[in-house]
């Protein structure tokens, strides 16, 4: 109850400070927020995913993500902190909708700097695997993409991060996971460590990062994400390998699965036209679907964008993904297809 009533007072410096707050330093808003940095965003709209399974909505209105983040990062101070507070909806296009409305911190943390190129991070950590965002405001989709359903989300530990001329590496152990039933096993038991390394850097006027994340005792995914921007064009490519332990190769038909998406974001003015190709193969692993015969999934993902403003974004959505039995209507009924819609208007700051 404290940490929601944290959240509300929170969001409701969010309303005060309004749309002046991209525009304004937070010290000419409010006095207490002098010298800090605001951001975040909201999200709402509509989400209809054909085949989401038994008991689940078809059509559901969702307030899809809410975040203020509030930190002194930027002044590069030698301890910064960033806390952020709010909740996140979206599905992916492998999940169904679910209207949580649990708004809580989501993450939380202190920054050491014993050097200009080393950076000590402890508390509710983001992870730096994997390409879209949590909060789907800042991806160019709505929905999370397949590839990315699979992805860690945050988790308490510890980070450090190092500058070498023109590389940048991390390394990071995890604890408690956020999501106490995220990589949870078939019997109930979720994981309660992991650890996660990350190198980045520039290649032919490519960015690009890879990382490998291990989730101790159960499996493990090494991946890259290459990144290109002009202008009026951003194409991206995220690749993950996952890998089951040794110990639960008798447990699955296959121990690797692999996937990748593709995105392409053109622009016209105002308007943008992102598309998302995904392709996975996962065999018998069950990493993307638990369903035997889903040896493979595709999908696409066509999202028309209009900007009202810099900040305020009109999209609509439409994609399509097949998986050879891995979808079931509200009567149990396997179906190999889905198409899934989404609506959405959102603001970030």
């Amino acid at each position: 109850m404290k940490r929601t009533l944290c959240v509300l007072a929170a969001l409701c410096v969010l309303a005060v400070a309004g749309p002046a707050a991209a525009a304004e330093p937070a010290g000419n808003l409010l006095p207490f927020l002098k010298g800090l940095d605001v951001a975040g965003g909201i999200s709402a709209g509509e989400f209809s995913l054909a085949n989401s399974g038994p008991g689940a909505e078809d059509n559901t209105f969702l307030l899809s993500n809410v975040l203020l983040e509030i930190s002194n990062e930027q002044r590069n101070l030698p301890v910064g902190f960033t806390i952020a507070a709010g909740e996140t909806a979206t599905p992916s296009l492998l999940g169904a909708p679910d209207n949580t409305n649990d708004l809580d911190i989501e993450y939380a943390y202190l920054t050491l700097r014993p050097s200009g190129e080393t950076a000590v991070e402890a508390g509710l950590l983001q992870p730096d695997s994997g390409y879209e965002s949590t909060y789907t405001y800042e991806n160019a989709n709505i929905i999370l993409g397949a590839v990315a359903s699979q992805q860690p989300y945050n988790a308490y530990g510890a980070r450090i991060r190092q500058q070498l001329g023109p590389f940048s590496l991390s390394a990071a152990y995890f604890g408690e996971r956020l999501d106490d039933t995220e990589y949870a096993l078939g019997n109930g038991s979720a994981p309660d460590r992991a650890w996660e390394v990350t190198l980045g850097g520039t290649l032919a006027a490519c960015d690009y990062t890879l990382y490998h994340y291990h989730i101790a005792a159960e499996r493990s995914m090494t991946g890259v994400v290459i990144e290109h921007d002009t202008d009026n064009l951003k194409v991206a490519f995220n690749v993950d390998y996952w890998r089951w332990a040794q110990g639960m190769a008798s447990q699955v038909g296959r121990r690797y699965s692999i996937g990748g998406a593709f995105y392409l974001v053109p622009h016209f003015g105002r308007f943008s036209l992102p598309l998302r190709l995904e392709y996975i193969d996962q065999g018998k692993s069950g990493i993307y679907l638990d369903a035997p015969t889903a040896k493979e999934i595709a999908a696409a993902t066509l999202s028309p964008t209009y900007a009202l403003t810099p900040k305020a974004y009109l999209r609509a959505e439409v994609a399509y993904v097949h998986a050879r039995g891995g979808f079931a209507d509200k009567d149990g009924t396997t179906k190999n297809s889905r198409i899934a819609l989404a609506a959405e208007v959102g603001y970030h700051f």
